[in-house]
């Protein structure tokens, strides 16, 4: 490579990466990709080989590591900038009269195409960019062109919430870029009147969630866990407009629908909302009303198969995939992880050939489908079960590539699936007869433990319960559940210990015919002990296994020196009813209304329907005002530090657990909100991939203690059942989920 080659080179990583220092190789090369400067097309075989031949800009760290790559700062690829010292806006940033243009502003695509998406106006980037340059000579026309600590401020116009958004004009920090830089924000001051709207609960009649229900349970299947852009998009592609109903948030309007449950949950340090379609019955919790009909992707596939649905009302681009696709660098990680967990190893440049080949196989052999303006094609990568992974494209919104890389599918479907709660999984395992019985026979057998919160009547067994659905769901997912080879004996341990210490186990026995479960619950035992134990010793060899629920040290203990990053917008707002109505009390010192609702919602004799009405209205009162939300939020701090301080000084203090539905172990940590020597709930925390930890949720003292004892029996000072009072409205809606 020539010095002029390297030169244009290193200018144009210059462009995207500015300072020296390590750099993710699969953002470099698809930088390089995206502008023209492919290992291909300056001939090399991979990027290594390129990379080893500029020794003056790249360096591995070793040549086993391909994933990441240090950037050097090269002199001979720099700019002299020693003649100018100046930002080149010095000469004209302040004036009044600054005329905005394409030469001197940098506007990204990005950032017009999500002001779009706020002000919910419907116009292209181009347009936005257009009404960007209008509202800024509209504000300088108006005097409303502001100046202050080195930007402009000027307004563009309202969003749907009735909040004012203002575009910010700044000097450009990159040398390598145009002078100014454009951003936008939202501000606190309202549209007239809109303040007022902001108060009134919106209403969704019965008709229109009967419909939605049908809706989702026709095209999704239920008890799954299923990603809320997912059950967005669908919604809005067919005529769902929350807008409508006057929510702002799609996450907010799906909330008022009683047969969603929402979940937050954290995937690979991003924030995400799951959403499970609870199997409701639809005489019962439903009016009957004509049901809307959608055509499934499979009649759609099988319309294609019969020439019904031709991909060439969605025109199949000509060409190769990198030429007129977007390939985004989320979806390539994507496929990157996954072939590396199955041994193939590649870099980014070869994934690109591999998949360009594959798209003009496709095309050849006419093995694209088209589903709703989007191309579906197989590649040549393989899942476990044998099938291929497929890439869908999504027309692009940005200028550009026509085209971009939406979502790749390397997830293995089962034939005939079938979600069961983890909760029901025991049920719909064996007959177990009485619930009664059954939990105190267990009780009776195993070392003397408080099965119930203070409150609960005596032999309710609230813990008991709990504990061996969770347990009996976690031994199906680590396959320790034994059955004998006649199928005649069936057992499973329950992790619990009698008074000698032996395991004791669940055994069952086969079920009459016709019986909706093939088991029937026999008895407990321990090994070799009376007629079942000596069955249990018979069939199965080993005995089966108790569950475990951790394999890793910071599965059990906290690292005070990390950083913990808390969710408060999740605690404060969408699980405010865990949060102390004493608390939250003391904190509306100042607003009477919040008081009130306070006061009504620990009456007497309130119903739920009533109470979940009140609480809607908090959430509402808390939402418009910032300074109450920040208020609670520093409280909430100041709990948490000195949570931490309980671990550094007694590291038992955090207390593991395990949530069934997520199969996630996480650590718990106890928030004095009231007195601080009495902890009021328990803050769930999870370690994320980046080695920083994530408060996730809150949990209520009898939800926290469920969760730990599943673990192991608890001998902490903070949760103990006699010390815990039970609330159970509260504790039922947790186990529900």
């Amino acid at each position: 490579m020539t010095n002029e080659e390297k030169t244009s080179l290193y200018e144009c990583i210059k462009r995207q990466f500015t300072d020296p220092g390590l750099y993710k190789v699969s953002r470099v090369c698809e930088w390089l990709v995206t502008n023209g400067c492919s290992p291909e097309q300056m001939g090399y075989g991979s990027f290594r080989e390129l990379a080893e031949d500029c020794p003056e800009i790249f360096a591995f760290q070793d040549d086993d590591n391909n994933d990441f790559i240090q950037i050097k700062s090269w002199q001979a690829g720099e700019r002299d900038l020693s003649d100018s010292a100046c930002h080149p806006a010095d000469s004209f940033f302040g004036s009044r009269n600054i005329i905005l243009n394409d030469d001197i502003i940098e506007m990204t695509q990005q950032s017009l195409f999500a002001l779009t998406k706020v002000l919910g106006n419907g116009l292209s980037v181009q347009q936005m960019k257009g009404e960007v340059y209008r509202k800024f000579d509209e504000a300088k026309q108006n005097q409303k062109l502001d100046f202050f600590a080195e930007r402009y401020t000027f307004p563009i116009d309202y969003c749907a919430d009735g909040l004012l958004v203002n575009g910010i004009v700044t000097k450009n920090l990159s040398p390598y870029g145009k002078s100014l830089y454009f951003a936008f924000e939202k501000t606190q001051i309202y549209r007239q009147g809109s303040y007022e709207r902001r108060f009134v609960q919106p209403v969704i009649s019965q008709e229109d969630k009967n419909k939605v229900y049908r809706m989702l349970a026709d095209n999704f299947q239920t008890e799954v866990p299923i990603h809320m852009a997912t059950i967005s998009k669908f919604l809005t592609d067919h005529g769902v407009d929350r807008m409508k109903y006057g929510f702002y948030k799609m996450k907010d309007y799906l909330a008022q629908m009683p047969f969603l449950v929402m979940d937050d949950i954290v995937l690979g340090g991003v924030p995400q909302v799951m959403i499970t379609i609870k199997d409701m019955d639809r005489k019962n919790d439903f009016e009957e009303t004509r049901r809307p009909v959608f055509r499934s992707e499979q009649m759609l596939n099988e319309s294609y198969r019969r020439n019904e649905f031709s991909p060439s009302k969605t025109a199949i681009p000509a060409g190769r995939l990198s030429d007129f696709c977007n390939l985004p660098t989320k979806p390539m990680a994507i496929l990157e992880k996954f072939l590396e967990e199955n041994g193939v190893k590649t870099d980014y440049f070869e994934m690109v050939s591999d998949l360009n080949a594959d798209f003009s196989l496709a095309r050849e052999t006419n093995n694209i489908r088209a589903f709703e303006n989007k191309l579906i094609f197989p590649v040549r990568y393989q899942k476990r079960d044998g099938t291929h992974v497929e890439l869908t494209l999504k027309p692009s919104t940005y200028e550009g590539k026509e085209w971009f890389l939406y979502f790749v599918d390397t997830g293995v479907r089962e034939k005939n699936p079938r979600f069961i709660n983890p909760g029901k999984q025991l049920e719909n395992f064996a007959f177990l007869g009485s619930w009664s019985n059954f939990l105190s026979e267990l009780a009776s057998k195993a070392v003397d433990e408080e099965w119930d919160f203070r409150g609960s009547a005596n032999g309710h067994y609230r813990i008991l319960i709990q504990y061996i659905k969770y347990t009996f769901s976690r031994l199906m997912r680590e396959k320790k559940v034994c059955i004998s080879g006649d199928r005649q004996f069936a057992a499973f341990n329950t992790g619990l210990a009698d008074n000698h210490y032996d395991d004791i186990y669940a055994c069952f026995n086969q079920n009459d015919p016709g019986c909706d479960t093939e088991w029937k619950f026999a008895g407990f035992c321990t090994a070799a002990s009376g007629g079942l134990g000596k069955q249990l010793v018979n069939y199965f060899n080993p005995l089966p296994a108790p569950p475990t629920y951790f394999s890793r040290n910071e599965d059990l203990f906290f690292d005070h020196q990390k950083q913990l990053h808390t969710d408060f917008e999740h605690i404060i707002i969408d699980n405010i009813k865990r949060l102390p109505l004493q608390f939250l009390y003391d904190q509306f010192f100042d607003n009477v209304e919040a008081r009130d609702l306070v006061d009504r919602i620990r009456s007497k004799g309130i119903d739920r329907t009533a109470r979940d009405e009140l609480y809607e209205k908090l959430k509402q009162i808390i939402v418009e005002n910032s300074r109450l939300f920040l208020r609670i939020q520093n409280r909430l701090k100041d709990a948490i530090e000195l949570a931490r301080k309980r671990v550094r000084w007694n590291y038992k203090t955090a207390v593991p657990s395990y949530f069934p539905k997520r199969d996630t172990m996480s650590l718990m940590l106890p928030l004095a909100l009231i007195d601080e020597l009495k902890p009021d709930v328990a803050l769930v925390v999870e370690l994320t991939n980046s080695g920083s930890y994530q408060g996730q949720t809150i949990l209520t003292l009898p939800q926290a203690y469920i969760d730990a004892r599943l673990v192991c029996r608890l001998t902490g000072d903070w949760l103990d059942p006699t010390n815990i009072s039970e609330i159970y409205q509260e504790f039922e809606e947790q186990t529900e989920d």
